[in-house]
């Protein structure tokens, strides 16, 4: 049971080597040509091969700049590949002929050979040089197939100096979204300070003239606490729902925006065309982008309606909130540069087009698994 994947792993190894050789005319044009004519094609072609031999996928292409390299390495080893099954089948057209020779007694025109000359013993003079031939060519094939591998890794790994850019980069986003989660803590303590608690002194005051007033003045002011209480609940709700919606975790993104949908007085017209994702992170990053645009268009943008439009596809989900204001958003405004930090911190890129008149558009792209 076991030898069988041995042997089919093995049989496809040798098979995917050399079917490489089909690739070689195009990878030497590839080469040749500029980066942006048949490269990107025979890259595909060149990634799809190596996935079918040890069936690890390469979605991440190596960086535009190395392309052409890889393509000149990669059509170098196919040269050498080509070499070792033209010297391969010579010496099957060889055995073949000898043993024919042997068998009939006729000549062996490769060796300038007159009838008769080669007989069994010959052959079997040839036949263990002929099998360790055979042995080094297969190596060599499995070697260059290994090889394949290393220099596509080899290529598509970052080098030193894209790390380095790479850790200065995260740097600048750790410290980003570390101001943004201050910035987003305080506006909490805003929020509670300025509204709930304003509430809950406006709520015990109205208890403590219950406690003093007549029957008749208590009951209007109990139906007064009451309401408030209930102004109290909202703002709590509205609190938890800026920090994060637990509907979010559990019902996705889609739910989620309806339900802001829902809680905003605003028209809102919402557009998800997106097949659900299990990447939480990105749908939390899109969540709350929509959200910060819904909130700067009602307080700034003096709109009338506010459009929500999400999409996902090819490993990236967008979402885009456009509003009919007056425009001008800065974005590098408190609000605006926390959601482009939280979508950096995911890779992604935030776009915002706010001409003065209007209409403003916040888009951000961000990957998801």
């Amino acid at each position: 049971m076991t030898s069988r994947p041995i042997v089919r792993d093995v049989l496809r190894m040798l098979g995917g080597t050399a079917a490489g050789i089909a690739m070689l005319p195009s990878a030497l044009v590839a080469v040749v040509t500029t980066p942006r004519g048949p490269a990107p094609t025979v890259l595909d072609a060149l990634a799809a091969r190596l996935s079918w031999v040890d069936g690890i996928p390469r979605r991440v292409p190596p960086p535009a700049r190395r392309i052409r390299g890889l393509l000149a390495l990669s059509a170098l080893l196919q040269l050498v590949v080509l070499c070792i099954l033209v010297l391969m089948v010579a010496g099957v057209v060889v055995g073949v002929q000898m043993l024919i020779a042997a068998a009939t007694g006729g000549p062996v025109a490769l060796f300038s050979a007159r009838p008769g000359r080669v007989t069994w013993a010959t052959v079997g003079l040839f036949v263990v040089p002929g099998l360790v031939l055979l042995f080094l060519a297969l190596s060599g094939l499995g070697g260059i197939a290994w090889l394949e591998r290393r220099v596509w890794d080899a290529f598509q790994r970052p080098g030193a100096g894209e790390l380095s850019q790479e850790v200065v980069r995260l740097h600048a986003t750790l410290d980003e979204v570390v101001d943004a989660v201050d910035a987003e803590r305080r506006r909490i303590e805003r929020d509670i300070h300025d509204g709930v608690q304003q509430r809950v002194v406006a709520l015990s005051i109205l208890l403590a003239r219950v406690e003093r007033s007549d029957p008749a003045e208590g009951a209007a002011l109990l139906r007064t606490a009451r309401d408030e209480t209930q102004h109290v609940l909202d703002d709590l709700r509205d609190v938890a729902w800026r920090t994060y919606p637990e509907m979010l975790q559990r019902d996705g993104l889609a739910v989620a925006l309806r339900a802001l949908r829902d809680r905003v007085a605003m028209p809102v017209h919402l557009d998800v065309e997106a097949a659900p994702i299990a990447d939480r992170a990105a749908e939390t990053a899109a969540y709350f982008v929509a959200s910060e645009a819904v909130t700067n268009a009602i307080k700034h943008a003096d709109a009338a309606s506010i459009t929500i439009r999400v999409r996902s596809g090819d490993g990236l989900l967008s979402v885009s909130v456009e509003d009919d204001g007056v425009g001008g958003a800065d974005a590098a405004g408190t609000g605006l540069s926390g959601i482009a930090s939280r979508v950096a911190a995911r890779d992604g890129q935030l776009r915002v087009h706010s001409p003065v008149g209007g209409p403003t558009v916040v888009e951000a792209v961000i990957p998801c698994g």
